[in-house]
């Protein structure tokens, strides 16, 4: 795996050309997601990274008007996995729900 400041630079350039781009990390039983927008990014993901999760792809999100469009790439570490598809369009499910936390997101808790 990269270093994580390696996948923060990534979502920072793919950000330049979206209206919000989020780092899916994958846990046993959840997933939490990292924002381009957010003031403390790379201290978030790391956060995140030591309490177990993986961080597996990025989420993007284009807007035209009141129409939102959700696209997905796995980072290349998980390529070839043959879940990482399903699992990040599976997540995609949930753009509202993903828009809001973005527009409400709040600093990650020390653990």
């Amino acid at each position: 795996m990269r270093k994580t400041s390696d996948l923060i630079q990534e979502m920072t350039e793919e950000a330049k050309t979206a209206w919000v781009v989020a780092i899916a990390v994958g846990f046993e039983n959840e997933t939490k997601f990292v924002f381009s927008s957010g003031k403390n990014s790379l201290d978030d993901l790391n956060k995140l990274v030591k309490r177990g999760g993986s961080p597996i792809g990025l989420l993007r999100f284009e807007k035209d008007n009141t129409l939102v469009q959700g696209l997905y790439r796995p980072f290349e570490e998980y390529a070839n996995e043959p879940w990482v598809q399903k699992y990040l369009a599976d997540l995609l499910e949930n753009t509202g729900e993903i828009i809001a936390l973005s527009q409400n997101q709040q600093n990650l808790p020390d653990y």
